[in-house]
């Protein structure tokens, strides 16, 4: 009987280990002025400056050379980096806006093989949020945030636990895994983002061949997976009124790396919590959008399609012909 009870006992302390939601919490530092934002990011510059990284892999700061109405936060994906959003970034800029591209930890590396980019957590991507937003503040009056899958449940984190962001668009947010129930996923994320890290390919037959671009990892490590699905939870376990302004949902309906069908679910517990700022717009499979919406570089891209939709959620119009480059 006694066996019974220690059995017991231990079942249920590995089932509250397995769904116990964890907490995050990135204090912020948002920058006073300017000069501030300029220092900060300097600080930035310096950090990476020491690193192993490709030309595309370093955090970007595109400025008018003073504090303007608008500035956007742009947060790559989990095994790309700063340059995905480059193209993107020169239209906002444009359009007299300031942006910011912060760097993900272990992102941009110029070894695209190497061995620590699995170790990437969700508490990093908060992180790369975070100082994306300290800078943000500096740079101008009005603050957006845009992120991409991983990323994008950092930016949902922050449009629910952040003030002073007047909108935030999250576009093929990683909520939980497509093809597999939600518990099945929580669960396994819980054991993965505390096991040794191990790799996976994007692509099994080509490998490191896998077309794409440049400067994005042809592997994914499962920690950095796992981790980010932990952060995942942690969003959807908190729904309820959002401190942004607004939040804006993109999804592709041939998706097959993100749960679409728990992100229509999030989006309608949000909309009713926030009546009036919450919108979310799929594209249908007839336009072949990936996943990736966003990178110009990757081999399926259709920018074409997704960037006026994309700009038009950030309330920037789309330019007519190649927009100028930032200084």
């Amino acid at each position: 009987m006694k066996k019974r009870w220690i059995i017991a006992l231990a079942l249920a302390a590995l089932g509250f280990w397995l769904f116990r939601v964890p907490g995050f919490s990135p204090a912020p530092h948002p920058a006073e002025n300017y000069t501030a934002a300029l220092k900060k990011f300097e600080a930035v510059e310096k950090a990476e400056a020491a690193l192993p990284l490709c030309p595309g892999g370093r955090s970007r700061m595109f400025t008018h050379g003073h504090k303007t109405d608008r500035v956007f936060v742009l947060l790559h994906g989990l095994t790309n980096c700063p340059e995905q959003f480059v193209p993107l970034a020169k239209i906002l800029f444009a359009s007299g806006a300031n942006v910011v591209i912060p760097r993900a930890r272990y992102a941009g590396y110029a070894d695209r093989m190497n061995e620590i980019q699995g170790m990437q957590s969700g508490q990093d991507l908060l992180d790369q949020a975070a100082i994306g937003l300290d800078i943000a503040a500096g740079l101008g009056d009005r603050i957006s945030m845009a992120g991409l899958s991983g990323s994008a449940v950092a930016a949902a984190w922050m449009a629910e636990n952040r003030d002073s962001i007047e909108s935030v668009l999250i576009m093929s947010p990683f909520f939980s895994l497509y093809g597999y129930p939600v518990p099945v996923v929580d669960a396994l994320s819980a054991i993965l983002s505390r096991t040794p890290n191990f790799y996976k390919w994007w692509n099994d037959d080509l490998k490191e061949k896998n077309p794409g671009p440049p400067y994005a990892y042809p592997r994914y490590g499962t920690r950095c997976m796992a981790d980010t699905v932990q952060l995942a939870r942690n969003v959807r376990a908190d729904i309820g009124p959002l401190k942004a302004g607004r939040l804006d949902i993109l999804t592709t309906a041939t998706d097959i790396g993100a749960n679409n069908a728990l992100t229509d679910q999030l989006a309608a517990k949000w909309a009713a919590k926030n009546p009036g700022r919450v919108t979310i717009f799929q594209f249908p499979k007839s336009d072949g959008v990936p996943h990736d919406i966003v990178d110009v570089n990757q081999p399926d891209a259709k920018t074409s399609t997704t960037y006026p939709v994309i700009l038009a959620r950030l309330g920037v119009p789309s330019p007519a012909g190649n927009p100028p480059a930032p200084k």
